[in-house]
């Protein structure tokens, strides 16, 4: 059984990878690259605080949760990929084992806090729980760490042999076969990425600490199935020829087995792992796994003291969240993607998962995540950063793959006619207006039909007192989608000579 989950896990996590490498232009949506994000247990739960009901999307994540009371934290145990990652850095690391962490024991009751007080946060419309969820974190790392570095990395590797095996046209067939189905486009580089790294690397180094660090005291998706696990039917059974050797406590990944006891488990933190039955002696055999229809109830690590430190801090957040000053100069630059829902709406919806990021770093590459102006849920949620890149005109691949839809899936025709927002020049910048000398590279790339740049053409004195003929720029609001293909293509260096703000910026209502 310890073969064949450990079989389970990779499967799960070789899916979850591919649905990621899936999220590319051009994009087939069959199977969704968003599927596996609405596994997280979380969904559903806040999806409802939020709207009084749950969308069909987390039709994946319902299962899971009707499946829990049965089976306990499966989830934790065979599907999630942290969980995988975890274990995977567990063999590196080499945590002590369960006999010395006891100490770490007493923090087991944070995760439940954690997800109280997201639970309080959301009741008042503030939606955190995207930044601590699994599925989303291992999303987020994936898109800003371990792909970029894994292409560029095989890039550099796969020119090399190039270079050094003389098979010619045979090497290039497989390096534009693995391009093409891989690696992106041009090399994606993102913003934000040591913050990323800091959070995504201090969970994994935590392992040094205990095994599952991270499960067992912080990830509120397991404290909530913790929860659901307390009358769990199925489960470990030990018989009476327990010799009381205590290996199965030493061998627990979530230390579920109490060490004076341990006929004992702990439901709320069994994964159903089967490591103790896989690590009791040939001998005794005394530990199986059966359905006991006769439910044991095991309590969860929250009393009333702390439950009403939770509470209390919940409140004292909320006020702070809400008494930042909304900077008018920093709002006028943030941008979100086409078809993003109104902003407060669209922060609570967003999970951070930089799936839209992802995608859109395989073709335009205006998508970065994002830090914090004014409101704390900014923080790693998709921004348009124009100089960095545009909004290509003819893709609309980020709601396709928003996984709670805070980006709506808009028809190509309809998301063309969607402003993101209006360009605007800075004639103390713009070359023609700087220096008298023509540049239409602005008009030139500007994708609507009827191009957004206008110019007025005026005479020019020169200093050998000859007339020239100059083109100076200017935007139509009306036509303007403020995709950004101007920003990121102006040639005066720096800043820009033209740039788009959010004024006409579209936001969509909820389907």
């Amino acid at each position: 059984m310890k073969t064949f989950r450990r079989i389970v896990q990779i499967v799960f996590l070789l899916f979850f990878i591919l649905l990621f490498l899936n999220a590319r232009y051009p994009y087939s949506a069959s199977p969704s690259s968003a599927l596996f994000l609405r596994f997280s247990p979380l969904g559903p739960l806040f999806d409802f605080i939020a709207h009084l009901h749950i969308s069909p999307l987390f039709w994946p994540a319902l299962v899971i949760l009707i499946l829990t009371p049965f089976f306990g934290r499966f989830f934790c145990g065979w599907v999630c990929p942290l969980g995988t990652t975890l274990d995977i850095t567990d063999r590196l690391l080499k945590p002590p084992p369960n006999s010395l962490i006891n100490k770490w024991n007493t923090l087991r009751y944070f995760k439940f806090a954690l997800l109280l007080a997201l639970i309080f946060l959301a009741l008042f419309g503030i939606h955190l729980w995207g930044y601590v969820d699994p599925l989303s974190l291992f999303n987020r790392a994936l898109t800003v760490i371990f792909y970029p570095f894994a292409t560029l990395f095989t890039e550099k590797v796969l020119l090399t042999a190039g270079n050094v095996i003389p098979i010619g046209g045979l090497w290039d067939s497989v390096y534009n076969e693995f391009k093409n189905m891989i690696m992106p486009e041009n090399q994606a580089y993102f913003q934000q990425v040591f913050w990323i790294a800091l959070f995504f690397f201090s969970v994994l180094a935590a392992e040094k600490l205990s095994r599952r660090f991270w499960c067992r005291n912080i990830c509120p998706a397991g404290a909530l199935l913790g929860f659901l696990s307390q009358f769990r039917f199925f489960g470990r059974v030990v018989a009476d020829s327990c010799p009381n050797c205590r290996i199965c406590h030493h061998n627990c990944k979530m230390n579920a087995i109490d060490y004076d006891n341990p006929l004992q488990t702990d439901k709320v933190e069994c994964i159903q792992c089967l490591s103790c039955a896989q690590h009791c002696p040939d001998k005794v055999n005394a530990i199986s796994y059966k359905w006991r229809w006769k439910a044991q109830r095991t309590s969860v690590n929250l009393d009333r003291r702390r439950f009403l430190q939770t509470a209390g801090g919940s409140l004292v957040a909320l006020g702070l969240l809400n008494l930042n000053l909304v900077q008018a100069k920093e709002q006028a630059f943030l941008i979100r993607p086409p078809g993003a829902l109104p902003e407060n709406e669209f922060l609570n919806r967003c999970i951070h998962c930089l799936e839209c990021v992802r995608i859109c770093s395989s073709n335009g590459g205006c998508l970065q995540p994002d830090q914090i102006h004014f409101d704390l849920r900014q923080l790693w949620a998709p921004a348009a950063k124009m100089r960095e890149g545009y909004c290509e005109y003819n893709c609309n691949l980020c709601g396709q793959v928003c996984p709670t839809q805070a980006i709506l899936p808009l028809p190509l025709e309809k998301k063309k006619k969607t402003a993101m927002g209006l360009a605007r020049f800075d004639k103390n910048a713009c070359i023609p207006y700087v220096q008298n000398e023509n540049c239409i590279v602005c008009q030139e790339h500007c994708p609507v039909e009827d191009k957004a740049i206008k110019f007025n053409v005026k005479q020019v004195r020169q200093k050998d007192d000859s007339l020239k003929e100059v083109k100076y720029p200017y935007v139509v609001a009306e036509l303007c989608i403020g995709c950004g293909i101007c920003e990121t293509k102006c040639p005066v260096p720096g800043l820009p000579g033209i740039y788009v703000t959010t004024e006409h910026q579209t936001r969509l209502s909820a389907i």
